[in-house]
């Protein structure tokens, strides 16, 4: 009898204490003990897998496809994470195995309210798309309708729980007392990870997003319609077309193209980019079959991000810096450091910010900019630069083995110098400002202060207080370009005097002291000259500015 309880006790999937549990001993396991204690490893010994970025990634793949997801949704935080770390994320697989078919009948079931024989004319029971989160399966209709029944993936809700306590046990123990510990808080990280997962699995958000797809002019995929009796929070029903091909490689960059206008323009974006969503019907359209897991900027964050491209199309790192903040950016009181590496960002892009560099480029320097300058994006900021990332990915040529062909970055790249364009020309048109001023004029609260202020003001004015402060945002970056100007001149006047000396020596010195015919005085002269001419020059070539 206990053999037979064994079995079925190993048989029941795990509650979210065992896999907390697990999560632990996992970590420890992979060299994190420290911070979950050295008891988990008894009777295991750690694996010495090479660096920290390295031994996360096979931590997470261990534990499954939601921690793989986990990593990739980190890899993304470049604006925080050191480089090499999030590269390491990034590659994170773990193989998906579909949900079996009478467990995804019960989902569909108890969703929809009753059986799927009498849902459904067909249902097809292999799923043409297993992703993280959702599983997908063509159907039929009553009366020939062809339909794609999308449905959360069971188990992922789990996960999310026993992420929880480990984040608070990784927040408590490895936090610092000069507050120099992890470059993120674990507890906030798994809470922006378990939002970011609940609106992906939202099939009433999906239906919204479907909507507003269909209300574009010139988005050039074709958005199904949504089933609504066939439809729930958990499961959603859409439009099919008959007969259905995959995409071949010029289908693949009109859908790039497409999706970067989309993200920069609209600010909406899929946080799985994967061509499985995608098809071509017997007509030639290509059709945005599976719609779920989008997301959308709110408008204001939108305008900010608008501002921040103008400004950076125009080489105003002031400007930036204060257009980060209407992104929703965290911006230190200090800014300097941020403004020299936003200094030196565009001057190592340099050109066409858009037409000479790939997407990816323009990421990463971005964000190893922000990371530098203590600058922190939001999340979905973050998600939305790394889906057009994957985007451009999707629409690049590969060779017959399927690389990425290096080098080649047009298509994605001018349609998101077109995008950009129109973003900023949006936001620009007088219309926009009016109706955005109206808005604001009606609102009472915007009044609310203004007889305060105005008795404040009053006061300041019979006591005799009043200062009026000027201030030139450029002054100091002037000052500084003249100093290193200033620097580099003397440093050359120095080179050029020891050159005429050193020259004086040899021609006309007569110590006794020679080396092949010539002074050694004149000689050591100008090998010092030589010296100092090259780190003058290394140092003209590293700020970009030869």
């Amino acid at each position: 009898m206990l053999p037979v309880m064994e079995n079925v006790t190993r048989g029941l999937s795990e509650g979210p204490a065992r896999r907390a549990a697990r999560i632990a001993q996992v970590g420890a396991r992979y060299g994190f003990g420290y911070v979950f204690g050295r008891r988990l490893l008894v009777g295991r010994r750690a694996r010495d897998v090479g660096r920290m970025g390295t031994r996360l990634r096979l931590a997470l793949e261990e534990l499954g496809p939601t921690f793989v997801d986990l990593g990739r949704f980190l890899s993304a935080r470049r604006d925080l994470l050191p480089p090499d770390v999030a590269l390491e994320l990034g590659r994170a697989t773990a193989p998906i195995p579909p949900v079996p078919f009478p467990e995804a009948r019960v989902i569909v079931e108890g969703e929809l309210g009753n059986s799927l024989e009498r849902l459904f004319a067909r249902f097809e029971e292999t799923p043409v798309r297993v992703g993280i989160f959702t599983q997908s399966h063509r159907a039929t209709l009553p009366g020939g309708r062809p339909a794609l029944v999308v449905l959360d993936r069971p188990g992922v809700r789990r996960d999310l729980r026993a992420m929880r306590p480990v984040a608070d046990v990784i927040g408590r123990r490895a936090s610092r007392p000069d507050g120099e510990g992890l470059p993120l808080d674990p507890v906030l990280t798994v809470g922006e990870f378990s939002r970011y997962v609940t609106a992906r699995r939202d099939m009433f958000f999906a239906a919204q997003t479907v909507r507003r797809l269909q209300e574009l002019e010139d988005f050039p995929l074709r958005v199904p319609e949504v089933y609504r009796r066939y439809s729930m929070g958990r499961c959603a029903t859409f439009e099919a077309p008959e007969a259905a091909v995959p995409l071949g490689g010029e289908e693949l960059r009109e859908v790039s193209e497409a999706l970067v206008r989309l993200a920069i323009l609209d600010g909406i974006f899929l946080s799985d980019v994967a061509p499985e969503r995608f098809t071509v019907d017997g007509e030639g359209v290509i059709w945005l079959v599976d719609p779920t897991e989008a997301f959308a900027l709110d408008p204001e964050r939108l305008r900010g991000l608008a501002e921040v491209l103008a400004a950076a199309g125009r080489g105003d790192v002031d400007a930036v810096a204060r257009a980060l903040p209407l992104l929703g950016c965290r911006v230190p009181r200090d800014t300097r450091v941020l403004l020299r590496e936003l200094r030196d960002v565009l001057g190592s892009l340099g050109g066409p910010l858009w037409r000479e560099h790939p997407l990816d480029e323009i990421r990463a320097h971005g964000l190893e900019a922000a990371r530098r300058g203590r600058a922190a994006l939001p999340a979905e900021v973050a998600q939305l630069f790394d889906s057009l990332v994957a985007a451009e990915a999707m629409g690049r040529p590969r060779d017959h083995s399927g690389t990425l062909l290096i080098g080649e970055t047009e298509g994605a790249t001018e349609e998101a110098a077109g995008a950009a364009r129109a973003l900023i020309s949006r936001f620009r048109d007088p219309r926009y400002l009016a109706e955005r001023t109206a808005r604001k004029l009606v609102q009472t609260d915007a009044y609310a202060g203004y007889p305060r202020q105005l008795h404040h003001l009053l006061e300041e004015l019979k006591d005799g207080e009043i200062e009026v402060v000027f201030k030139h945002r450029g002054i100091d970056e002037l000052i500084s370009r003249v100093d290193i100007l200033a620097n580099r001149l003397v440093f050359a006047l120095l080179i050029a005097a020891l050159i005429v000396g050193s020259s004086l020596l040899g021609i006309f010195g007569e110590s006794d002291f020679r080396l092949l015919g010539v002074s050694l005085f004149g000689l050591v002269g100008f090998v010092i000259a030589a010296l100092l001419g090259l780190l003058l020059l290394i140092g003209i070539v590293r700020s970009g500015r030869l």
